[in-house]
């Protein structure tokens, strides 16, 4: 195996431990929201004024169960003042403390951000454009 195999192997074995993507909504208008999944972590209403409690449930608590991988999904349901038809989103972010998933790009009203973890432990976060927002996922065997 030549150095550059090598390498490319390695990365790719350290991008197996977590993955993410995001949806955007499209357009100027706020989406409506997403059929619920059990492994949801919501974004509540005044995240932005908000800590501990900005994500619901909080921590959120998961397991393997026998599988390889866990998904986990956030929602962006910070909406006052109405509901997606009326109200005004704010914008989050997830962004992981310790590196062990992607950022999600700007998420707005209604917008969700999924990760794969693949492995059991803490995966402490934060909203790096409202970084008083703390969460933690923690994935047991």
């Amino acid at each position: 195996m030549n150095r550059t195999s090598a390498l490319l192997l390695g990365l790719s074995a350290g991008l197996s431990l977590a993955c993410g993507s995001y949806s955007a909504p499209s357009g100027s208008q706020t989406p409506p929201p997403p059929a619920a999944m059990q492994n949801d972590v919501d974004i509540v209403a005044g995240a932005s004024q908000l800590t501990t409690t900005a994500f619901s449930p909080n921590p959120k608590v998961i397991s393997l169960g026998g599988s390889s991988s866990v998904t986990v999904r956030w929602v962006n349901t910070d909406i006052v003042g109405g509901d997606y038809t009326s109200g005004t989103p704010t914008s989050h972010n997830i962004t992981s403390d310790n590196g062990a998933f992607t950022p999600s790009g700007v998420l707005g009203g209604n917008a969700t951000y999924t990760v794969t973890l693949s492995a059991t432990g803490n995966y402490p976060y934060h909203c790096s454009i409202h970084p008083n927002m703390v969460g933690t996922i923690t994935v047991n065997p």
